[in-house]
């Protein structure tokens, strides 16, 4: 594909290109930013050279910016055939210097070579069970995780166009304003689009719905399917939305302000919540394993607050208000009964 493209850049330069050259180009533009800031580079560097206009038959890019690179590193002169090469680039009105063109080569040599490009590094951040951590991002943007929560994101994050972050579990994310480098949170099948806001999202892979709710600014969330005209729904402050995987329904509510990060203070809220996911929420946060037997908690439907209280205490409303009766043997608590089956 490199020497397509380098024809095409050649052919672009020199007012040459056909409609078919200037739709390749075109789709290799914007298939990544990265290849505009190389286009751009050499179309400031070729500028140097002054008018052109060849009618030369098309030169490798490859096999002449391999020679001519080895040429400029080992000092000595370069080989017949790149000699004829550079005559045939004079020859044909390309009034530059071999000294340009070694920078050209220099350049766009590694990029292109064989189409490969280095491979992006990333960074994970992770909050064990039973664990709430604070990561303070590039940007400084700061990030809380709840417990076996994780993001990741690119080593060459404050200088990416998009901020991006990839998300599994729970994180509440207070983020450095900047309209020109948006910051988008990738959470399961949503995505959530900021400038500068605080908010929090809580996307486990095992829970039917993804939340996102608004603590200030405002936040554009939409499904992460590719398609380019999707939906997007705007959540300003005291906004919660309610995305089921199911379905594929958004369901728009209202929050308290202080609910949106009540976790990060330790505070469990649970409002309609399925009794499967709230044992797997205290299993998570105090690191203990809730083993139901044969019991179905499917249909069970738990509406709560617990401040930062030990288990024992969440164990024992819950036995209250819905009779299901818990039993703790080493790290691992036995249920049974229940009135809502």
């Amino acid at each position: 594909m490199e020497e397509k493209i380098w024809s095409c850049v050649l052919k672009r330069l020199t007012e040459t290109e056909t409609s078919a050259s200037a739709l390749m180009l075109d789709q290799w533009l914007a298939a990544d930013p990265a290849h505009l800031r190389q286009y751009r580079e050499l179309e400031a560097t070729w500028s140097l050279t002054g008018n052109i206009t060849p009618e030369s038959p098309e030169v490798p890019f490859q096999q002449f910016t391999q020679q001519l690179t080895a040429a400029k590193l080992s000092g000595h002169q370069p080989d017949e055939q790149l000699v004829v090469n550079t005559k045939m680039f004079w020859k044909y009105g390309i009034a530059a210097s071999l000294a340009v063109m070694c920078l050209l080569a220099g350049l766009f040599y590694n990029q292109w070579n064989s189409g490969q490009r280095i491979p992006e590094e990333w960074i994970t951040k992770e909050a064990g069970p039973g664990k709430i951590i604070q990561v303070m991002l590039p940007d400084s943007s700061q990030v809380w995780l709840n417990s076996g929560s994780q993001i990741t994101f690119a080593k060459g994050f404050n200088r990416r166009k998009v901020r991006a972050i990839h998300l599994q579990g729970e994180a509440y994310f207070e983020v450095t304003h900047n309209e020109e480098h948006p910051f988008v949170v990738s959470s399961g099948s949503l995505k959530t689009t900021v400038y500068g806001t605080s908010f929090s999202v809580r996307a486990y892979d095992n829970e039917a719905l993804t939340s996102v709710s608004v603590n200030s600014g405002k936040v554009g969330v939409s499904e992460d399917d590719g398609e380019e005209n999707k939906r997007t729904v705007m959540l300003l402050p005291n906004d919660k939305l309610n995305y089921s995987h199911g379905n594929h329904t958004f369901v728009k509510t209202t929050v308290v302000n202080e609910d949106v990060n009540a976790w990060v203070k330790g505070d469990l809220i649970f409002e309609q919540t399925p009794l499967t996911e709230v044992f797997e929420t205290l299993a998570r946060k105090y690191q203990v394993k809730i083993d139901a037997g044969t019991q179905r908690y499917a249909a069970c439907r738990l509406t709560a607050r617990f401040g930062n209280q030990p288990i024992q205490a969440v164990l024992k409303a819950i036995h209250l208000s819905l009779n299901i009766h818990s039993t703790q043997i080493g790290n691992t608590i036995y249920l049974k009964g229940g009135n809502c089956m």
